[in-house]
């Protein structure tokens, strides 16, 4: 028997079937940090005949979170997990991009990138210690601007919700100040520090842009794109360098070959504290987290069209591409433990 589909029939049956053909094929979220990293692939990978990608930038902590419930298909993360927690969790982790903290202010009358601090001071300011911006421990920063800094009082913006970017500053304070260590330490999110939070890197902008007299970290591309006044900050010898993409990079090639000459499988790989001397010293990677079964497979089709074709658009937005060394291991380390060739 034969059966005719008018055309009223189709159209009900189309309507039925468009959301699921419209969803989007491949989820993740996780990271603030990386979110326009993702969105901006993901609309590349799609125009390319790539399957469509949503991702939902709601905080590291929170996409490791989903991804270990398996909520999504793959988490953000700039805080890489532990062999410990990877194994409890069932996830594997590789590094996607490089990027930086960067600590932003708004100080009227000071130019842009020119104000000097260093862990010591930034740990005095969220700790409460130092009030104001003209505190002889930042004057003594700063000589050659100290008359245009103004006599405004310091107001610290944090990050609200567990997240990466907090790790990568607390990390780098902690190894740099004592003070610091032996307070807050590290942590995707902390308790008592002074100031106000921020729900995620918008959240922070936000205060920061409104607020005269405030400071916040928040990621280099989002520095650029919103035209923050990025401060300086110096390496182990004491030189100040300038957040850069060459100062980036030259912190991620350095730890990048440190970690692949040491054979580290899991991709622990942490820029905060980097001792080269033309790196940016709060550097830091961002990680996509995969479940360990064959369902990782899309993701890595993903990523690997992005290792290939996306380099353009990281610079674009300020992220710096991983070096080539590094993007051989993680696919090495894809044939190993999903059988993931190129071209599969």
């Amino acid at each position: 028997m034969q059966y005719i589909l008018r055309r009223p029939v189709l159209a009900a049956l189309a309507a039925m079937l468009a959301p699921s053909l419209l969803a989007a094929s491949l989820s993740g979220a996780g990271s603030t940090f990386a979110e326009p990293l993702y969105q901006r692939w993901g609309e590349l990978y799609r125009q390319q005949g790539g399957a469509e990608v949503a991702y939902a930038g709601v905080g590291s902590g929170e996409g490791v979170k989903r991804i270990a419930a398996k909520q999504v298909d793959f988490g953000g993360s700039d805080e890489p997990l532990k062999r410990a927690e990877l194994d409890e969790k069932g996830l594997r982790q590789f590094p996607v991009a490089m990027g930086a903290i960067v600590p932003a202010v708004n100080l009227p009358g000071v130019p842009d990138g020119a104000l000097k601090l260093n862990a010591d001071v930034l740990a005095g300011i969220y700790t409460g210690r130092i009030k104001r911006w003209t505190d002889a421990a930042i004057l003594n920063l700063n000589d050659e601007i100290a008359p245009k800094i103004p006599d405004l009082p310091v107001k610290p913006v944090f990050r609200s919700d567990a997240s990466g970017s907090t790790f990568v500053f607390s990390y780098y304070l902690s190894a740099r100040s004592a003070d610091w260590k032996k307070g807050p330490g590290v942590g995707k999110q902390l308790a008592g520090l002074a100031g106000s939070g921020g729900q995620g890197s918008g959240g922070v902008v936000e205060r920061v842009r409104a607020v005269p007299g405030s400071i916040g970290y928040v990621e280099f591309g989002r520095a650029l794109k919103d035209k923050l006044n990025v401060a300086q900050l110096p390496n182990r010898v004491g030189t100040f360098v300038k957040a850069s993409a060459a100062s980036i990079q030259a912190a991620a090639q350095f730890e990048a070959e440190k970690l692949l000459y040491a054979g580290d499988p899991d991709f622990y790989l942490v820029l905060a504290d980097s001792d080269t001397y033309a790196g940016w010293p709060m550097a830091t990677a961002t990680f996509a987290l995969l479940p360990r079964g064959k369902e990782a497979l899309k993701t890595l089709d993903f990523l690997l069209w992005g290792y290939r074709n996306g380099d353009a658009a990281l610079r674009e937005l300020g992220y710096v591409a991983l070096p080539e060394s590094m993007k051989i291991g993680v696919r090495k380390a894809w044939s190993r433990q999903y059988g993931f060739k190129a071209g599969a």
